[in-house]
């Protein structure tokens, strides 16, 4: 009996620690927001996505071209910062060609394909110091290739 009681109460008490932790997601009941957001709040809450023309990285291995590498990247950022991006995103893509021109040659020769994660990483982080923290919320790469040519 006691064993029963336990249960059921362990089940009642997971039971109302779900149905509260609901009630705060949705802002329902004593967790409503009462305070409207004001349009400048709406904005920031907004988000924006800015497609980059594709980047073209060659790979130069015995004096010519061994491989040739293409990413397509999209930043995600919020709708205030939209305009800053893009007055950057040539200075941006410089920055980028510049950093993975001596990156791709060092991470090829250890592994044979393109780490994803890492250089998804490594190219927020170059976003980040070429516009500053916070501009870029994040960095998606939507298609990377691989061409080799010899």
């Amino acid at each position: 009996m006691p064993k029963l009681l336990i249960i059921i109460l362990a089940i009642i008490v997971l039971s109302l620690a779900g149905g509260v932790a609901f009630l705060q997601r949705m802002e329902i009941g004593p967790f409503a927001n009462d305070k409207p957001l004001t349009p400048q709040q709406k904005l920031e809450k907004l988000r924006r996505y800015i497609s980059m023309e594709p980047i073209s990285i060659s790979i130069f291995r015995g004096g010519a071209v061994a491989t040739t590498i293409e990413l397509k990247v999209q930043l995600e950022t919020r709708a205030g910062r939209e305009k800053i991006i893009n007055k950057q995103l040539p200075r941006l893509k410089d920055a980028f060609i510049r950093d993975l021109h001596s990156y791709f040659p060092r991470s090829l020769s250890k592994k044979k394909e393109l780490d994803i994660v890492d250089l998804t990483r490594r190219m927020f982080l170059i976003g980040e110091r070429t516009l500053g923290k916070g501009v870029i919320d994040d960095l998606s790469i939507l298609s990377a290739t691989n061409r080799k040519l010899r």
